[in-house]
């Protein structure tokens, strides 16, 4: 069994060579169990200090491309384009993946060949790797997703490459293309499977993505579930409603 991570990589020296470090790590408990791991990256021309981390690693790393993109989810298609494995997934560059949800991952997927997408727990953990929370996972439903909480678990999940392809490539949006793409699979039948254990631990502070532009995260929910069905009477539609007058009132 092959697996694959895409790196999206785009001016992180803080934290690039603690991502890459670990990806090598797991290529390595990949092949003590018998199975492949590639890492893919994908640089939209970075700062030097970054292609210098880059060069330190390539020799452990099976592609680097370092070419403007058009954003995440295009540096992301890339990979789902180009990666080998039969399971994908992408790591930002500032993530890590846990050895023993790896491990658990690869048992499951080599009894079970079958699933469409694994998922799991995530830990958050902040600048200098102390943890703050772990949120643990849930069974998605298209009708929560959409209807209730746009909440998913992509950091340390994985895909089933022969699933997604019929599927296609992340839409262009500048940070839900995960939810969007998650709806995506549930509306096709993907067979899920959560798993209880820590899958990734995702980095959150005041100046990551995802701690700098919610507003902008709203506004894409608020798009993305009308486009799959939420209703004005859905307690989605409310929650997003007050987040986007908040983020107006107080940006």
């Amino acid at each position: 069994m092959k697996f694959s991570v895409i790196v999206p990589s785009y001016n992180q020296d803080r934290f690039i060579a603690q991502t890459l470090g670990n990806l090598v790590e797991m290529k390595q408990l990949a092949k003590d169990r018998g199975c492949e791991l590639e890492i893919l990256v994908f640089d939209s021309e970075s700062n030097s200090a970054v292609l210098k981390v880059l060069d330190h690693f390539k020799s452990q790393l099976d592609y680097i491309e370092i070419k403007k993109d058009l954003g995440q989810y295009d540096a992301i298609n890339k990979g789902i384009q180009k990666c080998k494995g039969d399971y994908w997934t992408w790591l930002n560059t500032d993530d890590l993946l846990t050895k023993q949800g790896f491990i658990k991952v690869i048992e499951v997927l080599q009894s079970n060949p079958e699933i469409d997408y694994i998922y799991g727990s995530i830990q958050y953990i902040n600048e200098d790797n102390v943890a703050s929370k772990t949120v643990k996972a849930w069974n998605l439903s298209a009708e929560d997703l959409i209807g209730s909480r746009p909440s998913i678990f992509q950091p340390g999940s994985w895909f089933r490459k022969a699933f997604t392809e019929k599927t296609g490539l992340l839409a262009p949006y500048q940070c839900c293309f995960d939810y969007e793409y998650i709806c995506r699979l549930l509306n096709q039948n993907a067979r899920l499977y959560c798993l209880e254990e820590v899958l990734a631990q995702f980095r959150y502070y005041p100046d990551s993505k995802s701690g700098s532009i919610v507003k902008k995260f709203v506004e894409e929910q608020w798009f993305i579930s009308k486009q799959f069905g939420r209703k004005w009477w859905h307690s989605l539609t409310w929650m997003l409603a007050l987040r986007r007058v908040k983020h107006s009132l107080f940006s």
